[in-house]
Order: structure tokens, then sequence, then C-alpha cells
């Protein structure tokens, strides 16, 4: 009877508590948006790093604040389980580091694993701004949101609502990429 009584006012709080947040489900980070019968297509082609959010007292943004911008591409490999992704980053002191990750990708899900890394897992969210994505980046020692987006800006009421997103997820360490450098050129 008391173990009853406890799990339904663990009930009610919860609910009380969903009531009071300042999240809406818009706020939430969200896979159903992805329209997986294009995943991966529609995600090929060129994209810039425009910003992070983790969660506070953690390291998980640090390897970003040496950079100035960043763009991508992804491409598909002739292994359909893979996508190869290529960076080249500019750093902060003028110098271009050029990048290579190799993703797997497994049949019915947007999740991606990173190979060399089998503890990466890396998740994707639709992001409420078109043309952008959100991946969510989890292993051992990182937590992490990243926001990528076809063009080198954004509109503000986008990064305000990635911001806002971050936060209903826990992640309130935000990093914006400066993006004040001319980009490095990018191979494809």
């Amino acid at each position: 009877m008391l173990v009853s009584a406890w799990r339904y006012f663990l009930y009610l709080y919860g609910i009380l508590l969903d009531c009071l947040s300042i999240c809406n489900s818009n706020d939430r980070l969200s896979p159903f948006l992805i329209v997986t019968s294009q995943f991966p297509v529609q995600y090929m082609g060129r994209w810039h790093f425009l910003a992070a959010a983790a969660e506070p007292g953690n390291r998980a943004l640090d390897i970003f604040t040496v950079m100035d911008n960043a763009q991508f591409t992804v491409q598909e490999t002739e292994d359909k389980e893979k996508m190869v992704f290529r960076a080249s980053i500019r750093i902060k002191d003028g110098s271009c580091v050029p990048r290579r990750w190799i993703y797997i990708l497994h049949e019915g899900t947007t999740e991606l694993r990173t190979e060399g890394h089998p503890d990466r897992l890396t998740e994707l969210y639709a992001c409420p701004c078109s043309d952008c994505i959100i991946l969510k980046e989890t292993d051992n020692s990182t937590n992490r949101l990243l926001l990528y987006s076809r063009s080198p800006q954004l509109e503000e009421n986008c990064m305000k609502q990635f911001k806002q997103m971050s936060r209903c997820e826990g992640y309130k360490d935000v990093l914006m990429i400066p993006q004040t450098l001319e980009p490095c050129h990018l191979e494809a």
C-alpha cells in the first residue's frame, strides 16, 4: 500500500515538474523529424560547424576552443554502410588542419559509430531551422551537442533556439565558433 502511494506521488510530482518546466516539446531534441527514408543522402555535401554545447564542468568543449572555423563535407563510400567526413579546420593562429573520419551506419536508425572509436555514439537530431543538423556525441568521456549548418552564418533566432534546446537537455555551456578568419580550402 505504501509503495503504491509513493509511486502515485512520484508520478504526480513528475507531471507537475513537466508542467512547470520552461522547456516545451519543441525545445527538446527529437530524432522523429529526420526523414529516415532519405537518410543519409540528405546530409551529403558541405557543412559548417557553428556551435557546440556540453554539460557544465566537464572538458567536452575544450577541443573546439582553438578553432576559428571549420568546414566539413559528407560523402558516400562504395560501402553503403559507411560515410566519409572530411574537415578543414582553421585554427585561431591562422593554420589549417585537415581531418577525416569514417562513420558506420546502422540500418533502420540514424545512429552513427566512428570507425576506430567503437565506444563513441553519434546521434542525429533535426534542427528547428532549415539547413541545420544537430549531432549528439557521447562516449566514455564526452557528452556534447554539435550544431552544423549549410551556411557559414546562421540567423540569430536559430542560434537562440539551439541554445534553448541545449539548456533543456542539460547542456548549459555553449561555445560559438567565431568564424572571423577566411576558411581553409576543403578538398572534396
